[in-house]
C-alpha cells in the first residue's frame, strides 16, 4: 500500500469516526447507498437530516437517495417518481442554503436541471446559472459546470473551452483531467483523450476514480481495441473498496462490463 493510499484510508477513518447528531444514521445511510439500497439508505439519511437539519452533508446524500431510488422506479411506481423528484431537487437546493460552499451539491442540482424535464422542474437555463455561482467559489469546477452545460447544449466548441479553461485553473488536479478527458472520448478525439488518461494514470494510478472514467470512455466509445483493458479496470474498480463515500452506484459499472 502506497504512503498516500495509507493517509487516505486514516483520513477516511477519522471522518467515520466523527461523531455529532445523526452522524451514526448517515454512515448507516452511506453503507446502504454503497448497497444500493436506497429506499434503506433514504430513510437512514431521513433520520440524520431530523437530528441535525443544519447539515448541509446530510441534505445533500438524502437528495442522492431519493434520486436513485426514483431512477430505478418502473411500471405502476413510477407514478410516484414524480414527486419523489420533485422533493429530491428541494432537498438540493436545501443543501446549498446550509452551505453556499456546497460544491457538491451544486453539481447534483446541476445534473438534474440538465437531466431533468421541465414537468419536474428541470431547466437549462438553471444549470447555468448554477456554473456561473459555482465560479464564485472555485473556477475551476466552475468552469467544469460551464462545459456540461454547453455539452447539454449541443455548443461543443464552447464546452471543449471550458473544459480547457478547467484543467488551466487546476493544473495539478485529477478531476478536470478527468472530465476533459472524458469529453473529448465523446467527441470522438480518441488520440487527445488517451493521452490525457495516460496524464491521469502516471499522476495517480491507484486511484479507482481514474480506472471508471477509462473504462467508462472505452466501453461507451466501442473502443474494441481498448475492451481488454477497460475489463481489467473496470473488475478492479469493483473489487476495491471506495476511498470516501460513493455517489456512484457501482451496478453502473458492472452494466458497462455487460456490453463487452
Amino acid at each position: 500500500m502506497t504512503r498516500r493510499i495509507a493517509l487516505l484510508f486514516i483520513a477516511g477513518a477519522l471522518v467515520l469516526a466523527a461523531s455529532g447528531p445523526g452522524e451514526d444514521d448517515w454512515k448507516e445511510g452511506v453503507r446502504q447507498f454503497a448497497a444500493e439500497d436506497f429506499r434503506q439508505a433514504q430513510e437512514a439519511f431521513e433520520r440524520a437530516v431530523e437530528q441535525d437539519p443544519e447539515s448541509s452533508r446530510f441534505s445533500l446524500w438524502l437528495a442522492l437517495a431519493m434520486g436513485r431510488r426514483a431512477e430505478r422506479m418502473t411500471g405502476l411506481r413510477k407514478l410516484a417518481a414524480a414527486p419523489l423528484v420533485r422533493r429530491m431537487r428541494r432537498e438540493m437546493e436545501r443543501s446549498i442554503e446550509l452551505d453556499e460552499t456546497n460544491l457538491d451539491a451544486y453539481d447534483a442540482l446541476q445534473g438534474f436541471h440538465l437531466g431533468a424535464p421541465a414537468l419536474v422542474g428541470g431547466s437549462k437555463a438553471e444549470a447555468k446559472e448554477i456554473a456561473i455561482r459555482m465560479r464564485a467559489f472555485d473556477a475551476a469546477r466552475g468552469a467544469e459546470a460551464l462545459g456540461m452545460y454547453y455539452e447539454a447544449m449541443g455548443e461543443f466548441d464552447a464546452a471543449g473551452e471550458q473544459f480547457e479553461e478547467a484543467r488551466r485553473l487546476n493544473p495539478e488536479g485529477i478531476r478536470p483531467l478527468l472530465k476533459q478527458a472524458a469529453f473529448l472520448a465523446r467527441r470522438g478525439k480518441h488520440e487527445e483523450s488517451d493521452e490525457l488518461f495516460d496524464l491521469a494514470f502516471s499522476r495517480d494510478p491507484d486511484e479507482p476514480k481514474v480506472w471508471r472514467a477509462a473504462a467508462t470512455a472505452w466501453i461507451l466509445a466501442k473502443r474494441k481495441s481498448r475492451y481488454p483493458e477497460a475489463r481489467e479496470l473496470a473488475e478492479r474498480y469493483l473489487e476495491t473498496p471506495d476511498r470516501e463515500p460513493n455517489p456512484d452506484p457501482k451496478s453502473e459499472v458492472r452494466d458497462l462490463l455487460k456490453k463487452l
